[in-house]
């Protein structure tokens, strides 16, 4: 008789979930270094003898590893092309053999755990769609850093920061390593995380993004790969059905390749990799041509464009970490230097401010309507915590 089974599993995962909390607390160091990557240890010394003993197959459709792979290949080169647009910094881990093991232990023990865990609870539970989406709830919650979560508890925005740029990503990976799981093995979520992973421990540089652009990036890009993996799916099928359903298959061809260039033009949109880049207004100061809750599209110009700039045009430039969008009233050249004075066209008086070629962003293009209320409903949140 077996004491330990796949609802045994499940419950002792839920239960360890719960308890993170109180151990990363107590003691964060002492849980990420030696109690968490031992559970998970034992979790998969156990799934080995439970397969062997039980006679559990974990089959599925293993052809789509090298899929998986060229997939994560492509993954990771995307993010690293972001180092291009937002510049690369040293990484923070350590390529010592020493340290390159303990952080094997800590990071890819785990990681092993969940996904033979998912495997063995997904594949028995194919037709259970409420135990499908429990294991993925719980291996999402498992997961999350909750050091980090409880240490920005005292900061609104900092913690809005961490739930888009951690908890987010988190989530939409989560649901997508359960797709895999469910649609072939554990092997291919876990390829995935592992090839990914082991990419950022090894490599010396690694992109310097800001927490929207990982939250962009790292919330769309399992969706991205959910699209890939299911045309290759529809493909697969298409092949064998008979002639009579081709027109269907190619509209389901179309809608796929359609739908995965939307998703990727809109992620290099909100990156700011193309020409033309959006902003919020969160003022009236401009309210005669745009107001606040629209969103501005604004072309980013060379350096001798940013020299030669008309008068009256309407220019997005940077005042510390704000963005402004307003219209030049005068230009005036000084030691080799020019300066824009800008003036809001609702505002009686010019900016006291001058603008330098260097902190300009961009001139503005167009804008949409009411579209940016959502991140202005934000600031204006966050701008109370600041103001009691």
């Amino acid at each position: 008789m077996h004491y330990l089974n796949g609802k045994n599993i499940l419950l002792i995962i839920t239960l360890y979930t719960f308890a993170t909390i109180f151990l990363v607390v107590n003691n964060n160091i002492i849980y990420t270094d030696i109690i968490n990557p031992l559970f998970w240890i034992f979790i998969i010394i156990y799934l080995l003898w439970y397969m062997k003993n039980c006679y559990i197959r974990i089959s599925g459709n293993r052809k789509y590893l090298l899929y998986i792979i060229i997939i994560s290949c492509i993954h990771v080169i995307v993010y690293f092309y972001l180092g291009f647009i937002f510049g690369f910094s040293k990484s923070p881990y350590e390529h010592n053999i020493g340290t390159l093991l303990r952080n094997f232990f800590i990071y890819v023990i785990p990681i092993i755990g969940m996904e033979m865990t998912r495997g063995i609870l997904v594949i028995q539970n194919k037709s259970n769609k409420i135990v499908i989406v429990f294991v993925t709830i719980i291996l999402i919650l498992v997961n999350i850093n909750y050091h980090a979560f409880l240490d920005l508890a005292y900061s609104k925005e900092r913690l809005f920061q961490y739930i888009c740029s951690y908890i987010f990503p988190s989530v939409s990976a989560g649901i997508l390593y359960s797709y895999l799981t469910l649609m072939g093995s554990y092997l291919l979520p876990l390829t995935l995380r592992i090839f990914y992973r082991l990419v950022v421990l090894l490599l010396p540089i690694l992109p310097n993004i800001d927490w929207f652009v990982i939250g962009s990036f790292g919330t769309l890009s399992p969706f991205i790969i959910y699209i890939l993996f299911k045309f290759k799916l529809s493909k697969e099928k298409n092949a064998v059905k008979k002639k009579h359903y081709n027109f269907s298959n190619t509209i389901s061809k179309i809608s796929y390749i359609v739908t995965l260039t939307l998703s990727i033009f809109l992620i290099c949109f909100m990156l700011g990799v193309f020409k033309y880049e959006p902003i919020v207004i969160l003022s009236n100061s401009m309210q005669s041509t745009f107001c606040r809750g629209d969103a501005v599209i604004y072309k980013k110009l060379t350096d001798s464009e940013l020299k030669q700039i008309p008068l009256y045009s309407i220019i997005v430039y940077t005042v510390g970490e704000q963005n402004v969008a307003h219209r030049i009233v005068s230009i005036t050249k000084e030691n080799n230097t020019v300066f824009y004075q800008t003036k809001g066209d609702s505002n009686n008086v010019p900016d006291t401010l001058l603008v330098t070629p260097n902190q300009i962003k961009g001139v503005y293009a167009f804008h949409i309507k009411y579209i940016g209320f959502p991140s202005v409903w934000l600031y204006d949140y966050f701008n109370s915590e600041s103001i009691k």
